[in-house]
């Protein structure tokens, strides 16, 4: 039997009519590390190499808080599970999936041998669940605090189930000065599903006023005149007042942040000393993260008191100038003598 020949000039014809695929869009990949965090991942592998496991999910567990990326949440899950820590172990797991997505539709940039690593965790996080529960809450109103046996675990809606220790917890919300609590029994690798219902606030009516049926004959009454001076310059006086008041308040902040920056920068100069020379406890690490985010607190408070008093000065003067008094001005007699004559009225 004759084989028909295939040319590459025919292979090559083909690829050039052949659609190119979409370029498809770059995926989400974390950014280089910075240099305390490499070195935070330096220690973090030598206490591995030295079998401390405890230790260097400590370091990972402050770089998961100061960084929020799908690495640190793999690292705190598969080391939680090889210190038989079920709990957390299948918490980080799920947040680590949530964020990776699948091999074979990834959500982020992954590195070569993301699949025997996701195959890996996938194993271990199946493994975790059959020590543990899952609780999974539903609140009726979003916002409320969730609280498992008194530990809030974040806020409604949870994003995904609490995993706890086989047995009954206590399973509370708290929403605008309500509460709602319920126990909940789980086994475990069960579910349980907990419903929180708060009562939603009914918007009233307003009241209309009764209405007369008595025709009464219209009174003409003088009503008072509506452009009062003094009332009118109070009004000035207390945009002006709040004016300085908050351009006192933008100075006062900006003091603070200042202060924060240097405390910020001090907390960390101590954590690159203190987490690798003292202990895996990282206070200075808290401490570093309070002083940053009061710096940005007070920084906003200044700029946003800045902002609010140049419009008060500003509403000041546009006030000033619409409630001045109108000035007439007459030329010729006053009195018994020429002159000129000025005369103000509101």
């Amino acid at each position: 039997m004759r084989l028909p020949l295939f040319s590459p000039i025919t292979a090559v014809l083909l690829l050039l009519t052949c659609p190119a695929p979409a370029a498809a869009a770059p995926l989400p990949r974390r950014p280089p590390p910075t240099g305390p965090e490499r070195e935070m991942l330096d220690e973090a592998k030598r206490l591995l190499d030295e079998g401390r496991l405890a230790d260097a999910r400590d370091i990972h567990l402050t770089l998961w808080g100061l960084t929020k990326s799908a690495s640190d949440a793999f690292r705190v899950g598969m080391l939680s599970f090889r210190l038989h820590d079920f709990e957390r172990a299948a918490e980080f797991l799920s947040i680590y999936f949530d964020m990776v997505g699948t091999p074979d539709a990834p959500k982020i940039w992954v590195p070569p041998g993301f699949k025997e690593s996701y195959e890996l965790a996938r194993a271990d996080f199946a493994e975790a669940r059959r020590h543990v529960g899952a609780l999974d809450v539903r609140v009726s109103e979003p916002g409320a605090a969730v609280l498992v046996d008194g530990r809030q675990v974040g806020v409604s809606p949870l994003p995904r189930p609490v995993y706890v220790t086989p047995g009954q917890h206590r399973v509370s919300g708290q929403l605008a000065g309500a509460q709602r609590e319920h126990v909940a029994a789980v086994g475990a690798g069960g579910e349980r599903t907990v419903w929180l219902t708060f009562p939603r606030a009914r918007a009233e009516a307003p009241a209309r006023p009764p209405v007369s049926k008595v025709r009464s004959r219209p009174v003409a009454a003088s009503l008072p005149s509506t452009r009062n001076p003094a009332l009118q310059w109070w009004t000035v006086g207390a945009l002006a007042t709040t004016s300085a008041a908050l351009a006192t308040v933008g100075a006062l902040s900006l003091l603070e942040a200042n202060d924060a920056a240097g405390e910020r920068d001090a907390a960390f100069v101590r954590a690159r000393w203190e987490v690798f020379h003292c202990r895996p406890g990282l206070p200075a690490c808290d401490a570093y993260a309070d002083a940053d985010g009061r710096t940005k607190t007070f920084t906003a408070l200044s700029v946003g008191a800045f902002v609010g008093a140049g419009l008060s000065a500003g509403g000041a003067v546009t006030a000033g100038f619409l409630l001045a008094p109108q000035a007439k001005v007459r030329v010729g007699a006053v009195g018994s003598a020429p002159g000129v004559g000025l005369s103000f009225s509101w």
